[in-house]
């Protein structure tokens, strides 16, 4: 058996060696780091946008729920994950989110315009125009009277006659 200067055997230090690293390091407390999000609502749900129109619709949605940890009573998350997801094909998600934006922004013509159109491809004409008609008093917007004319099924020179406020 080797042995070293002071007679003990060399594998014997070199074992007591690594004991001793792992006494060492096992009494050292163990650190917790917490990290704090930096970005505030509004960044996370620009950020979410520009993923959306990079096609990156997973880190899109992602930031979309990162937007809604900061403020979850905001609707435009809300609006954006109906967006995408209506993009996704889902369209019973995107009308949850959609319907969830309006709990919070009732008044929404533009949420009220795609949850017409999501309406109208599930079939639900008789809901669809009620959205759209809201949204078209509030805003007459030219997408808003597209889609009027799509779940009506009015010809185009007709649909802006057929909506117009109520005269007083």
């Amino acid at each position: 058996m080797e042995k070293e200067g002071l007679g003990i055997p060399r594998h014997t230090s070199l074992i007591g060696a690594l004991f001793l690293v792992l006494f060492v390091s096992a009494c050292s407390a163990p650190r917790i780091i917490i990290v704090k999000d930096p970005l505030t609502a509004t960044e996370h749900n620009d950020l979410g946008v520009v993923y959306e129109q990079k096609g990156m619709l997973d880190l899109a949605e992602k930031e979309y729920f990162q937007a809604l940890e900061k403020e979850n009573d905001w609707w435009l998350p809300y609006f954006n994950l109906g967006n995408l997801f209506y993009k996704k094909g889902d369209l019973l998600v995107a009308e949850i989110y959609y319907r969830r934006a309006l709990d919070y922004e009732g008044a929404n013509a533009d949420v009220m315009n795609n949850l017409a159109n999501l309406l109208h491809e599930r079939k639900r004409d008789a809901e669809a125009v009620e959205l759209i008609t809201k949204a078209l008093f509030m805003e007459r917007k030219p997408e808003y009277l597209d889609t009027y004319r799509k779940v009506t099924g009015l010809p185009e020179g007709e649909t802006r006659e057929a909506v117009s406020p109520p005269s007083n």
